[in-house]
């Protein structure tokens, strides 16, 4: 009889050992210095798009790498049957650097916009600023333009640049720092199918002027538009300096 409650005590204190080991086991295996186990199906999916991304821009580079040691070869070479090519392609890399500095006047088709204050007349309590053309709202609109793949952009025929400058002065609002009144006529170079789409299409930012604080707001597409170029002015830096690359001589 004794050694039967023996054995049953010495199987009870295995159960309760093994139930103590398990409980550890669970323990670790969730809490394994807060990396988890378990990787669900979304976040695999996740990792190998994140990785096929990585592999398609990693592809592209290694394409421009190869363009650009191809072009450099021909620029080394120099020889006669490619003067021709370089001396085109190095004319439109400089056309396109013109553009990008809005330094050259261009023509295309594209998109014109009106924008002015609201014709409406508001009774007292209404707050006035809020029925006008801000300089926000210009900003906002060329910004939407730019994104929307505008080549080149005018106001008020100035036409702007990286360095325009758009903001309120009274009653009007300086472009490039002339003071010009409304309308504000907005004309933008582009594909006139993307860009008017996008900036007449449902919740644009114009269309939010127009309906809900009434201003005059008016895309229209044109087939032939002609920018000016901007004034050019010398530059004269009074603290930048140009950084020498390393292992340049001083």
């Amino acid at each position: 009889m004794r050694e039967c409650r023996v054995k049953a005590l010495r199987i009870v204190a295995v159960f309760a050992f093994c139930i103590v080991i398990g409980f550890s086991v669970v323990v670790q295996a969730k809490s394994t210095k807060g990396m988890n186990l378990f990787v669900s199906k979304k976040t695999a999916s996740d990792m190998e798009k994140s990785i096929e991304g990585l592999k398609t821009e990693i592809d592209g580079l290694n394409v421009g790498i190869e363009e650009a040691k191809g072009k450099l070869m021909r620029y080394a070479l120099g020889d006669e049957g490619s003067g021709n090519a370089l001396y085109d392609s190095a004319l439109s890399e400089l056309a396109a650097l013109r553009n990008m500095t809005a330094t050259t006047a261009v023509k295309g088709p594209g998109i014109t916009i009106t924008l002015d204050d609201s014709p409406e007349e508001l009774a007292d309590w209404m707050d006035v600023n809020a029925f006008i053309v801000h300089d926000t709202d210009i900003m906002r609109i060329i910004s939407d333009l730019s994104r929307n793949g505008a080549e080149a952009i005018s106001i008020n025929g100035h036409r702007i640049y990286s360095g325009s400058t758009i903001y309120c002065n009274g009653y009007t609002v300086r472009v490039n720092g002339e003071p010009e009144a409304r309308p504000f006529i907005i004309k933008a170079i582009g594909d006139p199918a993307n860009i008017s789409a996008a900036m007449v299409g449902a919740g644009s930012y114009g269309n939010m002027l127009k309906d809900y604080y009434g201003l005059i707001y008016r895309v229209e597409v044109e087939t032939d538009l002609e920018l000016p170029s901007r004034p050019i002015k010398p530059t004269t830096f009074r603290y930048a300096r140009v950084l020498k690359s390393e292992g340049a001589g001083s």
